[in-house]
């Protein structure tokens, strides 16, 4: 018996490439296209409703980032993949994509074989970065910064934010006010990032930020 196809959900905001996208799996049997999406919000909608095996998913689109939806669908739905294919060649969208949960980076320049090849790792569990040298070094990467977060858990996106702004030479209070966010809820974001960061003290947030590239220097 023939193993079952994997199962694929396509998100990008500009609809003649999902189209192509699209029309090209189509042509494999390995793959099923099960829905598609415009932005992040979408996505994390059709995968509650779908559950794919993989998702295809740009970075930047509206709403909701593709960083930000891999986040999402690795909490909440860790048996479903993410592959990231975006026009943006940036180090530093590759590296936050691994730590999201992607276990793949392409650029929209790739050729058709590479897509297949990294979908296919990524329904099995495996990283893929174009080579096996690629993939040891994602690999070794990944379970390096999951060990960075590990002490308390991973930050929310508003912890991130608090996180920023502290680095940036915020206090607590002002940081406060530019979030919108009550003064005590600060302090309590602030506790938090100092949780799961194993951080002693600010110097430790920002030298997090930095090594990170949320703040440049």
């Amino acid at each position: 018996m023939a193993p079952a196809a994997i199962r694929v959900l396509l998100v990008d905001d500009h609809g003649l490439f999902r189209e192509g996208v699209r029309a090209l799996l189509a042509g494999r049997e390995e793959f099923t296209v099960v829905g598609e999406a415009v932005d992040g919000r979408e996505a994390i909608e059709a995968v509650a409703e779908l559950i794919p095996d993989v998702v295809l998913l740009d970075i930047v689109m509206p709403r909701m980032s593709g960083i930000d939806a891999a986040r999402w669908i690795r909490d909440h739905h860790p048996r479903t993949e993410v592959v990231i294919l975006t026009a943006h060649h940036n180090e530093a969208y590759q590296r936050q994509a691994f730590e999201a949960g992607a276990r793949g980076y392409l650029l929209k320049e790739c050729c058709f074989d590479d897509l297949v090849v990294a979908l296919r790792h990524a329904a099995r569990g495996d990283y893929f970065l174009a080579g096996a040298a690629g993939r040891d070094m994602v690999a070794e990467y990944v379970s390096a910064a999951i060990q960075r977060q590990r002490p308390g858990g991973v930050m929310t996106q508003r912890e991130r934010e608090l996180a920023v702004l502290l680095a940036d030479g915020y206090s607590t209070k002002e940081a406060a006010a530019v979030l919108n966010i009550s003064a005590k809820t600060a302090e309590t974001h602030r506790a938090a990032i100092m949780r799961k960061l194993g951080a002693r003290n600010l110097a430790d947030i920002v030298k997090y930020c930095i090594r990170n590239h949320l703040i440049q220097v």
